[in-house]
C-alpha cells in the first residue's frame, strides 16, 4: 500500500454507497498504509436518545477494517470474525474518525485492527478482525457496482488481474 488518496465507492454498499437511499454515503481514504474515513454521526443514529448505537461504530470500522484486507489481498474481502471493545460513547453530531490497517496478511487470512476516535484522538472503539479474501472471480462479479471516478485510486491499483 504505497499509495495515498480516495478509495474507490460503490453504488449499493450501506457506508459507500451513492445510490443507497438509507446508506451513509461515505468515503475512505487510503494514507500512509491505513485505511481513514470520517463521519458525524446525527440524531437518526441514535441508540439511546444522546448516545450513536454502537453497531453504527462497528460497521464504520468494519469499512475501514474491509478496506485495509482488500488492499493487502487485491480481491474482495468479507469478514469472518470482529471483536470490538466498547471504551467510550460516541455522541450525535461529534466527529468521528475511523481507522484500519493489517496487522498480518496471508493468502488464506488477513487480520486487522481498527480504532475510533474522536477530535482530540481519543480511542472510542477498538475492535480486532479476520478477513477472508474471496475468488477472484467473485471480485469481477463486484467490480461493476464501483462507480469509476477519476478522484480515486483505480480499481486496477488496488485490485489483482484476474
Amino acid at each position: 500500500m504505497t499509495q495515498n488518496g480516495f478509495l474507490p465507492w460503490t453504488r449499493s454498499c450501506f457506508v459507500c454507497g451513492e445510490a443507497n437511499p438509507q446508506g451513509l454515503r461515505q468515503r475512505s481514504r487510503l494514507e500512509d498504509g491505513r485505511v481513514l474515513l470520517d463521519f458525524t454521526p446525527a440524531e437518526e443514529h441514535v441508540g439511546y436518545q444522546h448516545l450513536v448505537h454502537g453497531g453504527l461504530g462497528m460497521t464504520l470500522l468494519d469499512e475501514v477494517m474491509t478496506w485495509a484486507a482488500i488492499m493487502a489481498a487485491g480481491r474482495v474481502c468479507v469478514a469472518a470474525e470482529m471483536a470490538t471493545r466498547f471504551v467510550q460513547p460516541m455522541r450525535v453530531g461529534e466527529p468521528l474518525c475511523a481507522v484500519g490497517w493489517v496487522t498480518e496478511s496471508k493468502r488464506r487470512l488477513i487480520l486487522t485492527t481498527g480504532e475510533l476516535t474522536d477530535t482530540a484522538g481519543q480511542v472510542l472503539l477498538r475492535a480486532t478482525g479476520k478477513y477472508v479474501p474471496r475468488p477472484a472471480e467473485e471480485t469481477a462479479l463486484c467490480a461493476d457496482d464501483f462507480v469509476r471516478d477519476p478522484a480515486a485510486i483505480p480499481l486496477a491499483r488496488i485490485f489483482a488481474p484476474t
